[in-house]
């Protein structure tokens, strides 16, 4: 049997056990990757090359900047204070909420932000009558999300579609640290005026008087405001700041520095938070998911094994079979990006991009079309899954405002269509489909 067979023999079963979902994810990725090395289809080196790669440390440091950002206030401090602006008008207290929560989770953890934010909006409904608990976690948990497809260290969907790109192009030919903000943003924007003006109405009629929980969000001991040191506010702010500047700066630095890179820039400023007591070394590891990680890297090695051994080549011309070689490049992304946005309502955001994209990789260089453009598109089509609680496991965090299933659906659905045709027209404007 040729390496190309075999490596898609693997790569079907792997599929089959993350959408059996009866093992750990890391486990199923590990045990693929073990297969593809113990049948020649990859070698040992080239399998394990990402645990060592600069996106798995950004996606670490990031993580523990991320709870140091959380650990000082700092983040509890901006949010609060944008939401008193609202002065009690639930209408403004979902717009703002909704602005703010998408703001902070471009840059910080989408699920840290949200439980952040579902403290503060408890302790808002539960101080103020007009302003009711449902009503405005459903498009904060959307906002969440969504905003965290605008930058690259948004989610780990974007890190994990980087380490795809840059597996196939090669080192250094991924995503910028910006590269999906112009989409990204205005499709925030549109999020926020649909909270507001759309799904504000919409959300009281599916929902209308239904109970707010399904048990008590936070205890007593949870709502009791914590203390925060001035100080150290101050310091994390600067660290994220220089952060967020450096990010910018990072390719222009690396002319000078080989080694610079965003990974650097992370890892630097994970050290720092470290080093000035933003977080302590024990809660700097506990913040780090290594189940997430080793998941991440075990599956770059899959991806190199079937670009190496042939396997995303063969299933390229299979597709390609099934739709004609003559196929329109706007048809093609067109029938990708509904296969992605079907598929992460109900599987992993990161692991349908691990299916997708090598295939779609290969078609492209097939049929001569832009491989970067159908990357941007398909990866903030697949981070911003938000039509069903299944989706990931932010958006799941919001039952505890006691949603139907349906509820997702008929809220959030239109939302994800109209996410859609954006992502139809932005990313041709911005990057044309065929070189």
């Amino acid at each position: 049997m040729s390496p190309a067979i075999t490596s898609l023999i693997i790569f079907a079963v792997v599929v089959v056990l993350f959408i059996w979902n009866k093992l750990p994810t890391a486990v199923v990725a590990l045990l693929g990757l073990a297969a593809m090395m113990l049948t020649n289809v990859v070698s040992f080196s080239d399998g394990f090359k990402n645990f060592g790669s600069s996106t798995i440390v950004l996606i670490c440091a990031m993580m523990v900047v991320g709870q140091a950002t959380f650990n000082t206030g700092l983040a509890q401090l901006v949010g609060n204070s944008v939401i008193k602006l609202a002065r009690g008008n639930e209408r403004l207290v979902v717009i703002l909420s909704t602005a703010i929560t998408a703001i902070i989770s471009a840059f910080l953890s989408n699920i840290a932000t949200l439980a952040i934010m579902i403290s503060i909006l408890t302790g808002i409904a539960s101080s103020n009558e007009k302003v009711r608990f449902k009503n405005v976690i459903m498009p904060v948990s959307m906002a969440a999300v969504i905003g965290g497809a605008a930058t690259l260290v948004g989610s780990t969907t974007q890190l994990t579609a980087n380490g795809l790109l840059e597996e196939y192009l090669g080192a250094g030919k991924g995503f910028g640290f910006f590269s999906f903000s112009i989409p990204g943003f205005i499709i925030i924007a549109v999020l926020v005026l649909y909270a507001g003006f759309i799904g504000y109405p919409l959300g009281k009629k599916i929902w209308g008087k239904r109970e707010d929980y399904t048990e008590v969000p936070i205890d007593k001991k949870a709502a009791e405001k914590t203390e925060y040191k001035k100080s150290k506010m101050i310091i994390m702010a600067v660290i994220f700041i220089a952060t967020l500047i450096l990010f910018v700066l990072a390719d222009t630095i690396k002319k000078s520095i080989p080694a610079f890179n965003v990974g650097t820039v992370a890892l630097i400023s994970a050290l720092v938070c470290v080093l000035t007591g933003c977080i302590s070394h024990k809660d700097a590891l506990k913040s780090i998911n290594w189940n997430l990680a080793i998941w991440f890297c075990a599956c770059l090695g899959i991806a190199a094994g079937l670009n190496s051994s042939g396997g995303g080549e063969l299933l390229a011309k299979w597709f390609i079979g099934l739709f004609g070689s003559n196929i329109p490049a706007f048809w093609l992304y067109f029938a990708f990006l509904v296969l992605v946005i079907v598929l992460t309502q109900f599987l992993s955001n990161s692991t349908v991009l691990t299916i997708i994209l090598p295939v779609v990789f290969s078609i492209t260089a097939e049929m001569g079309y832009n491989t970067y453009a159908f990357a941007i598109g398909l990866t903030i089509a697949a981070a911003m899954a938000v039509a069903t609680p299944l989706a990931n496991t932010t958006i799941g965090m919001s039952m505890v405002a006691n949603y139907k299933f349906s509820d997702y659906l008929k809220y959030a659905g239109p939302m994800t269509l109209i996410s859609m045709i954006m992502l139809l027209v932005l990313v041709p404007l911005l990057w044309p489909l065929v070189l």
